[in-house]
């Protein structure tokens, strides 16, 4: 049997890997990512891209603040150097210099790391358009030069921090003594002409050699250098000390709230589009998720409120209600209510009938609720308790009709039926034909007491109130339906 010869470069593997680069999981990414081709349009790219660069630039802020952080005996050092080599003697015309000087430095930093970024993420940007295009060689290209351009870009960016550091505490020091100079602080005053140079440094080293004994000199210039590097050391051992603990308090405070997770909550497993994103450590999460569920628990099979307004003449007339069914109808076939895109809100409007039959079932509900086309006609209907019913249509007929579907609930007659058409009215206030279809209805059952708590009619008598909710979105019947007595 021939041998097998097995590269790792032609590895399927191996070819995918390097076309894609270094994977993550994602889960905010994954859960965000519409379904079946619906929805995730150029708005929704837009905002992932947008929330991806906000992340870059915290992570690049605290980067940088971390650097600092590790880099502060650098400063302190460069501040110590700038202070014992300063020339005391120059004048203020040449410490105006070296500032300027300092200035100069960070602008042609800055014009350099400024000068390769944005070549390097141009570059970025159309491999990325290509690899949209041509998905293999745009792929690889876009993958080398993120590498490649990732490495440049952050080289440059520490080199220009670096010099900045440098820059800014050398002139901080030049500043404050030209200040001090101006104001005449601890003995100082402005200096117009040079004078014979003199420094910390200088003056040291020119005590020491001024020593005649040679076995002293040699002994005190090393005590001088072996005290300078061991203090330098100590200084580095303390930062990095520090730096390491609060890292280690950090990864302590990650450790006990967990890991970041991300969890996709679908309370109500009928709607598999409506869903709860939540996303944080993992111990704060199970308790977002736990209060999240509880909320819609309590609130699901409620009415948020519903006011209904009524002339107090046809309250009086037609007496308290005992049975009252209202009808809730959206622009949209099922939960989320929420407007898709390109379109400004969900359209609702609410119909009561007052005194419905008892015993109704769901079907009933639902068929006395179907879909129909709301628009500017208005059928009214007189009831024979001196209420009254509307609903409104695209055609005369169509109001007409609905208003008969939903009227054959009541236990009511009507006594007189009418239709009319809006007119002259401002076009933004004109009712445009629109689909609307049934989404819940609210049963509101009275019944009488004798404890006079609850609601009280004009005899003076008191009513217990139950309210129960009943989704007509689905297209079967909800478990656990019953018929409403």
């Amino acid at each position: 049997m021939a041998a097998i010869a097995l590269s790792r470069s032609a590895l399927r593997s191996q070819v995918v890997r390097n076309l894609v680069g270094e994977r993550a999981v994602d889960f905010f990414a994954y859960l965000t990512t519409e379904e079946d081709g619906e929805g995730g349009g150029i708005i929704s790219r837009l905002i992932g891209i947008g929330a991806k660069l906000v992340g870059f630039a915290s992570k690049l802020v605290f980067g940088v603040g971390r650097w600092l952080l590790r880099h502060a005996w650098d400063i302190i050092l460069t501040a110590t150097y700038a202070i014992a080599y300063f020339n005391w003697n120059q004048a203020d015309e040449e410490i105006r210099r070296q500032m300027e000087a300092g200035a100069v430095q960070i602008a042609a930093a800055a014009g350099e790391l400024l000068g390769v970024g944005s070549v390097w993420l141009v570059s970025i940007g159309l491999a990325g358009l290509a690899s949209m295009k041509w998905p293999v060689l745009g792929g690889k290209v876009l993958l080398d030069l993120a590498e490649e351009g990732g490495d440049e870009i952050r080289g440059e960016l520490y080199s220009f921090l670096t010099q900045v550091r440098t820059t800014l505490t050398r002139n901080f020091i030049l500043g404050t003594m030209l200040t001090a100079r101006q104001l005449h602080l601890f003995g100082l005053k402005p200096i117009n002409e040079p004078l014979e140079p003199w420094s910390i440094a200088g003056y040291i080293e020119e005590k020491v050699e001024s020593i005649d004994n040679q076995v002293i000199r040699a002994f005190v210039e090393n005590f001088l250098e072996g005290a300078v590097d061991s203090i330098i050391e100590v200084g580095y051992v303390v930062s990095y000390s520090i730096e390491d603990f609060y890292r280690s308090q950090k990864m302590a405070n990650r450790d006990a709230l967990g890991p970041e997770r991300g969890v996709k909550v679908t309370p109500d497993e009928r709607k598999p589009d409506e869903f709860i994103v939540v996303t944080g450590p993992q111990e704060i999460a199970k308790q977002s998720l736990e209060t999240t569920l509880n909320q819609h628990r309590f609130i699901h099979n409620r009415d948020l409120g519903q006011l209904v307004g009524q002339p107090i003449q046809d309250y009086i007339r037609s007496g308290i209600q005992l049975r009252k069914l209202t009808y809730v109808f959206k622009s949209k076939e099922g939960p989320p209510w929420i407007a898709p895109p390109g379109q400004d809100y969900i359209k609702e409007v609410s119909y009561t009938i007052p005194e419905v039959e008892m015993g109704l079932t769901w079907q009933e509900l639902k068929r006395a609720g179907r879909p129909w086309l709301w628009g500017g006609c208005r059928a009214t209907a007189n009831l024979s308790n001196g209420r009254q019913m509307a609903v409104y249509g695209a055609t005369t007929e169509e109001a007409e009709e609905k208003l008969r579907e939903l009227a054959t609930l009541t236990t009511l007659e009507i006594i007189t039926l009418s239709v009319s058409q809006e007119k002259d009215r401002h076009h933004n206030l004109r009712k445009r034909p629109t689909r609307m279809y049934p989404a819940y209805a609210m049963l509101l059952v009275r019944r009488p007491n004798y404890d006079n708590q609850g609601i009280k009619d004009l005899s003076g008598q008191t009513y217990d109130e139950d309210l129960v909710r009943i989704d007509l979105w689905p297209e079967e019947e909800p478990p656990g339906m019953v018929s409403l007595l």
